[in-house]
Parts: structure tokens; C-alpha cells; sequence
């Protein structure tokens, strides 16, 4: 089964671990855009569209993906969200425009260690 847009804009959100109040909080912070629980609910329901020349953009920049991300062929998961929910890491979420050179450098290297830790 195909996902719509609302139902990949939802399932991303929840992949990032990201609560409806969160997504509005960074849409109004990062995008100013203002956007209550209901009408973010329409949207991820089907029940509303999203603007494609504001809304779109902003909800890619909020969830780290780019706006073919949500044009994609994707399925369903068979999984219920909760449960996928559950065995995921917690998400972190930074400015890198915040950040200095050095702390760009001194992140990526504990990504790599982290991730050779991994493997």
C-alpha cells in the first residue's frame, strides 16, 4: 500500500522520534510558520494539503530530508510505528550553523568512532 504525502510526513516525524508539538515548535522557530496540532493532524490525516511553495520545504528542512524524500515510492510499515518507535535511538537535534570549524571536526569524528564501534 502507498504512502500519501501526509502519511510520509507523519511516519518521518515519528522515525525522528519528533512529537506533533515538537515539529510545530522547529516549523514556527526555523520557517515562521505557524501551524496548530489540528491542523498538523488534517495534514498527516490527508484531510489537508500541504503547501507545496512553504509548508513542503519547511517540513524537509525540520525533518532533515529533501523534498523527493516525500515523493518517493514508499510502503507501508509492517511494522506498527510504536513498535519501531521503541527500538530506536534517541534523536539529537543541532544547529550546525552554530557550530565553529572545530566543533564540526570534533563531531564528525565522534560519529565516525561511533559508528566503526558499531560495526
Amino acid at each position: 500500500m502507498a504512502f500519501s504525502l501526509g502519511q510520509r510526513l507523519r511516519a518521518t516525524r515519528k522515525l525522528l522520534g519528533m512529537t506533533q508539538e515538537q515539529a510545530i515548535e522547529q516549523l514556527e522557530i526555523r520557517y515562521d510558520i505557524i501551524m496548530s496540532q489540528q491542523t498538523l493532524s488534517t495534514i498527516e490525516n490527508g484531510k489537508r494539503k500541504v503547501d507545496a511553495e512553504r509548508e513542503l520545504p519547511a517540513f524537509a528542512g525540520v525533518y532533515g530530508r529533501s523534498i523527493d524524500y516525500f515523493y518517493e515510492t514508499l510502503k507501508l510499515l509492517s511494522t506498527p510505528p510504536s513498535l519501531v518507535l521503541a527500538k530506536s535511538k534517541p534523536t539529537i537535534t543541532v544547529d550546525l550553523d552554530a557550530l565553529t570549524h572545530r566543533d564540526k571536526l570534533e563531531l564528525a569524528v565522534e560519529l565516525i568512532h561511533h559508528v566503526l564501534q558499531e560495526t
